[in-house]
């Protein structure tokens, strides 16, 4: 019975998602804030119309975007992975020492 619970602990492995979205989260805050300042800074503070040119600006900020998603990513993954692994080695170790007690 105490097997199930030890194979349950494997939720733990929900830190992984939580860096995962920490990453996604990096990335879009990190477009948002460039196409918002180009704008400002084009639109609102020197008064420009809109060019064509202007486009190619949206797409290096979105290049920039996936460029730090698939950086934070793989950086986040191995921090959760093992935290995950030590607190189920945790789990583990204390259920190793209720078997111990109940051979004895």
């Amino acid at each position: 019975m105490k097997i199930a619970k030890i194979a349950g602990s494997a939720k733990r492995f929900e830190h992984v998602t939580d860096a995962c979205g920490a990453g996604t989260v990096a990335a879009v805050l990190t477009v948002i804030v460039l196409v918002l300042r180009f704008c400002v800074e084009t639109f609102v503070i020197r008064q420009g119309s809109w060019k064509m040119e202007y486009l190619q600006q949206f797409v290096k900020f979105f290049i920039i975007g996936v460029t730090v998603l698939v950086v934070a990513v793989p950086e986040g993954l191995p921090l959760a992975v093992t935290l995950a692994l030590a607190y189920s080695v945790r789990v583990m170790i204390s259920f190793t020492r209720l078997l111990y007690m109940n051979q004895l």
